[in-house]
C-alpha cells in the first residue's frame, strides 16, 4: 500500500511545507496569487494523516476540542475547515447521530475536504462552500462552532459573526483559536493580518459587538515552539463565547 501511495516521503514533506507557505502568502499578497499553482490535493489516508501530525503538539488539539463541550448527537461546524483535521476529530466526537459541517470558501480546500471525507468515510460530515460573508450554516441549529487559525482570514468578519451567531442555538458555543505574538498586538488590525495573526483583545471586541458573550480567553493556550513547519508562527490563544439564551 505504501508503495502505491501517490506521494513519496519526500513529496509528502514538500506538500506539508507548501500548504503552510501558501497560507502565509495568502495573508500577504492575496489568495488570487497564492493559489495560482496550489499544491496537489492528498487523496490517500496515509498522506492525509501526514499533514495532521503537527496539530496535537503545536495546537493542543485535544484541549482545543474540549473547549467546545460537544458530545454524541450534537451538530457542530468547523468554519474555515481547511484540510479538515478538526472536522475529522469532531466527527468522531459527535458520532453517527450527530453532524459536522465542514465549511470553507476555497475551491482547493473544498477538494481537500472531499478527499478527506472519502478517505476516512466520514458519513456524518457535510462539506459546505461558504462565501466571504456567509458560511451557509443552518439557522438556530448548531451546538457549537469552531474557528481555528481562520478568523483573521475573514474579509467580512461582521457578516460572518452575525451569521455564525444565528446558526447557533441559544447557549451554543463559539470557540476561536488564533496566533498572536504579544509584541505585535499594538499594531493596527491590517498590520496584524499581514503577519497571519490577530490579537485576542481585538477579537473579543468584535465578537462582543456581534452579540456574543465571551466567557473565557486562554492566552496563551499553546506556546510557540521552534521547529513548527509554518514559516511565521506565534503563541496560540483560545477564546470561548456563547450565544446568550
Amino acid at each position: 500500500m505504501i508503495a502505491q501511495s501517490i506521494f513519496s516521503t519526500s513529496m509528502r514533506a514538500r506538500w506539508i511545507s507548501a500548504v503552510f507557505c501558501a497560507a502565509i502568502v495568502s495573508a500577504t499578497v492575496g489568495s488570487s496569487l497564492a493559489f495560482q499553482d496550489p499544491p496537489p490535493v492528498p487523496t490517500s489516508l496515509e498522506d492525509i494523516k501526514a499533514g495532521d501530525v503537527d496539530r496535537e503538539p503545536y495546537q493542543n488539539a485535544t484541549g482545543l476540542l474540549a473547549a467546545l463541550k460537544v458530545s454524541r448527537g450534537d451538530w457542530v461546524a468547523d468554519v474555515g475547515a481547511g484540510h479538515g483535521y478538526y472536522s475529522t476529530r469532531l466527527a468522531e466526537i459527535v458520532g453517527p447521530e450527530g453532524k459536522v459541517f465542514a465549511e470553507d470558501i476555497s475551491d482547493w480546500r473544498i477538494r481537500a475536504l472531499n478527499a478527506r471525507v472519502k478517505a476516512f468515510n466520514l458519513s456524518n460530515v457535510e462539506i459546505v462552500k461558504g462565501t466571504p460573508d456567509d458560511p451557509r450554516l443552518p439557522i438556530d441549529r448548531l451546538d457549537a462552532v469552531l474557528i481555528v487559525d481562520s478568523y483573521h482570514e475573514f474579509s467580512n468578519y461582521e457578516g460572518m459573526l452575525d451569521k455564525i451567531l444565528h446558526s447557533l442555538k441559544p447557549g451554543g458555543r463559539l470557540v476561536i483559536a488564533e496566533y498572536s505574538f504579544a509584541e505585535h498586538r499594538a499594531q493596527p488590525r491590517a498590520d496584524q493580518l499581514k503577519l497571519h495573526e490577530i490579537a485576542p483583545e481585538l477579537t473579543r471586541k468584535e465578537v462582543e459587538t456581534a452579540g456574543f458573550q465571551v466567557v473565557k480567553c486562554e492566552d496563551p493556550f499553546a506556546k510557540w515552539r521552534s521547529g513548527h513547519p509554518r514559516p511565521l508562527v506565534a503563541d496560540l490563544w483560545l477564546m470561548t463565547a456563547i450565544r446568550a439564551k
